[in-house]
């Protein structure tokens, strides 16, 4: 027992312990920050490869202890700049692989997501693309910020590309399907450099098929990082379509089997011990159920087979249908999210009662039946935007010049989303653009044709550049607007399924001179088109070779899935829309189409017995080089320089700040009919636009005014589609006379076959981009 005295002692003793300890461990926090500002302050001048090895270096700093550390390097990074933020980043990531410093991570990095070092900002979006990083109650933050950095088109493409792939690794499905739709983009650029990363990025998230294996086919022999690369991804694919079939074979004993006990073979057993494998070791085992992983196997069993057979959950496939099959009820309007991250219509369908009601694009949706927009996903407002045919729906809707928002009422009707595109274009030729191979693609053609027709059209240019196609029996369709009497157009064949012919029906409409533009994303049922017209010896076919799609899928229905019962069918037209009744089934609040097959099940072949499917061996060598549909003149959409690849970037600069915008906005209005002229073609003279030279000269660009011209004319098309309640046919370049050469080549095919010279039209003098004599580029049939 201790006397009072010893006990007083004792206890000052203690405090002063106590305060000994404490002013030894504030001693060492200072310590600590003064360490971490050093790194900081030195990573102001480093590179965003060496910020990655300074992040490093200061995770290795910390203590066993990492809590105290960790509130150290947030405190000291709050007051550092943007290169210190992403270094106190990396080096609070490596503290702990899990989420428990998420908030503190998205903190740091959340300033950065909008940096105008697009290295850094890149780099930023690969940090958030870590799932393990941030827990759910982050996670929707983290996901807005990506999302706003892949899908605005004016931020720069290399950090549109890292954001796609972080928003594949923390996105949800639907937001996953955007990311691979903006990596696609990439796949169309005319830069070789960005169409080489987007085939990359997609590969990187193990995308089978498709256009981008084209391109890292055409790249694994090139001795650079990018080669190499691509040989990997190659080699990695070539392994996973082996182990496929053989899931594949194993599966399809079982399902022979089945009932009979035969369960229990060794392929079986292969499979039950990858599902205990995936529960017992995987970083979701614990989270992922049995059924998706059988939806998995599913997949992975098509897909061995060939890149176009596919198994579709109930969301994958009602997007699938839906593209096929364009209609719904809605206000009739491309909608997403602008660039200040404001829900908008993008463009209205101009036959639909969203234009008739006078929303332009541009316009901001603020609330829907007085649910707000705002900070909710893009499938959420569509899905309260849609709904069943006359039924109304009111908006609150914001634009640039009014006081406040106004509130408009908008009677749904049954939206069909256009297929076809056309105008007439300079020399009296009509130019159709074919959109997609829709269900109502040949009804639209009639009407296109007929309207070009009564115009006094000399000519037709058909355009199925970047179609990948549709329903084959479409394609039929269209070639017979343009083939009189019964001719073959495409016949299929398969093991299991017996020779079948589509023939034309005597329906021809057009007896025109007529050209079809092809590149190397026509596919399927755009090949099918440009090839039977070119053996039938109808059409002169311009551009460059098709995709090479030439095999067959049908679609079928699992069994074991069905889709959910409609109640009524109000509209009468087979197929549930947005506003019937119907059984929830499974409880999800939502109507469910079933799980669907997509299986291959024969080849296609052209009226010649060709089959333009292009196939490649084990070792990636093309087996059949006559493979797609190769054009009877061969040549580029644009001119492209490799010196010049640094304009990109510079009218990205120019896109961002939003002076075409700006500049349009202001002299439009008190110039609507020469801007009307404008849009038609401006001669390539830029005198032609309003105080363009002092505008020019405010711009401080190194881009030549011809360059700065050209994309001014594109916001003006842009906006004059509004004012004429039709949209120009294409996109930029794409289906513009001034400034596309593979329509003014077809548009100097059609006028020859009349006598006539491209040259003598005034709309082309000084803007034609194809060659003449002996600079002409053509390629013999």
């Amino acid at each position: 027992m201790l006397h009072a005295t010893s006990a007083w002692s004792f206890v000052g003793s203690l405090r002063l312990g106590a305060l000994v300890v404490a002013v030894a461990s504030i001693a060492r926090a200072q310590d600590q920050e003064k360490s971490i500002l050093t790194v900081l302050q030195n990573a102001d001048s480093a590179t965003v490869a060496q910020l990655y090895d300074l992040g490093a270096s200061l995770g290795d700093m910390a203590p066993e202890s990492t809590d105290t550390f960790a509130s150290s390097l947030v405190r000291v990074a709050a007051n550092s700049s943007p290169n210190g933020h992403f270094t106190a980043a990396v080096a609070l990531k490596s503290l702990k692989n899990d989420d428990t410093y998420g908030k503190d991570l998205l903190e740091l990095l959340k300033p950065l997501a909008t940096s105008k070092d697009d290295a850094l900002r890149a780099a930023t979006m690969a940090l958030l693309g870590d799932q393990r990083s941030f827990n759910n109650r982050v996670l929707p933050e983290v996901r807005k910020l990506v999302v706003a950095n892949c899908t605005d088109e004016l931020v720069p493409p290399l950090v549109r590309i890292e954001a796609a792939l972080a928003l594949w690794g923390v996105g949800t499905n639907e937001q996953r399907a955007t990311a691979k739709n903006t990596l696609e983009q990439f796949l169309q650029s005319s830069d070789r450099d960005l169409k080489v990363r987007g085939a990359l990025a997609l590969a990187e998230i193990n995308t089978e098929g498709g256009p981008a294996w084209t391109v890292l086919r055409e790249i694994q022999d090139e001795p650079n990082e990018f080669g190499r690369l691509a040989k990997l991804y190659i080699k990695r694919e070539e392994d996973r379509r082996i182990f496929t079939a053989d899931l594949a074979r194993a599966l399809d004993k079982v399902a022979a089997n089945s009932g009979t006990g035969a369960g229990d073979t060794s392929e079986y057993r292969v499979l039950n011990e990858l599902k205990a494998r995936v529960h017992a070791q995987h970083i979701r085992g614990s989270s992922v159920t049995d059924a998706e992983l059988m939806e998995y196997a599913a997949k992975g069993m098509l897909q061995g087979l060939d890149p176009h057979s596919t198994y579709f959950t109930s969301d994958e496939f009602k997007k699938f249908f839906f593209d096929l099959n364009r209609e719904y009820g809605g206000i009739g309007a491309f909608v997403n999210f602008d660039q200040d991250n404001d829900f908008s219509i993008i463009r209205p369908i101009y036959s639909g009662p969203a234009y008739k009601a006078g929303l332009k694009s541009g316009d901001k949706i603020l609330e829907i039946d007085g649910w707000e927009t705002a900070g909710h996903t893009t499938d959420e407002i569509i899905s309260r935007l849609k709904g069943r045919p006359d039924t109304p729906v009111v908006l609150k809707w914001f634009r640039a010049g009014l006081q406040e928002p106004q509130t408009l009422s908008i009677v749904r009707r049954q939206i069909a989303v256009p297929a076809v595109n056309w105008t007439m274009v300079p020399g009296d030729i009509g130019y159709i653009e074919l959109i997609n191979f829709s269900s109502n693609i040949s009804e639209e053609l009639q009407v296109a044709l007929a309207d070009l027709m009564s115009k006094g059209a000399k000519g037709i240019a058909l355009d199925v550049r970047n179609n990948t196609g549709g329903f084959l029996t479409q394609a039929r369709d269209v070639v017979e607007k343009f083939v009189a009497g019964r001719k073959l157009v495409v016949y299929t064949q398969g093991p299991s399924e017996e020779r079948r012919n589509y023939q034309t029906r005597d329906r021809a409409v057009c007896d025109l001179p007529l050209t079809v533009l092809t590149n190397n994303f026509s596919a399927s049922a755009s090949e099918i088109t440009a090839g039977a017209l070119q053996d039938l010896q109808r059409a002169t076919i311009i551009g460059e070779r098709s995709y090479g799609k030439g095999s067959v899928q049908n679609i079928m229905e699992r069994s074991s899935d069905p889709p959910e019962p409609v109640l009524e069918d109000l509209n009468q037209d087979g197929i549930w829309q947005e506003g019937e009744p119907y059984t929830d089934v499974n409880k999800n609040g939502k109507y469910d189409v079933g799980a669907h097959i997509k299986l291959t099940v024969a080849k296609y072949y052209l009226p010649n017995d060709r089959c333009p499917h292009r196939e490649f061996d084990k070792d990636g060598r093309i087996i059949d080089p006559n493979w797609g549909v190769i054009p009877d003149k061969a040549l580029d959409l644009l001119d492209n320089k490799p010196e010049d690849a640094w304009k990109n970037s510079a009218v990205f600069a120019l896109l961002k700040k939003a002076v075409f915008r700006d500049y349009v906005k202001k002299y439009l209005p008190p110039n609507e009919a020469l801007f009307k002229q404008l849009a038609e073609g401006d001669e390539g003279d830029c005198s032609r636009y309003p105080d363009f030279d002092t505008w020019y000269t405010s711009l401080d660009t190194k881009l030549t005014k011809d360059d700065v011209r050209r994309w001014l004319r594109y916001e003006v098309r842009d906006e004059i589609s509004d004012l004429r309640g039709a949209v120009y046919p294409g996109q930029r370049a794409l289906g513009d006379p001034q400034e596309d050469a593979q329509l003014q080549e077809a548009v100097r095919t059609l006028l020859e076959k009349r006598g006539e010279d491209i040259r003598q039209v005034a709309a082309y003098k000084n803007v034609l981009k194809i060659k003449f004599g002996e600079e002409q580029r053509t390629t013999a049939k």
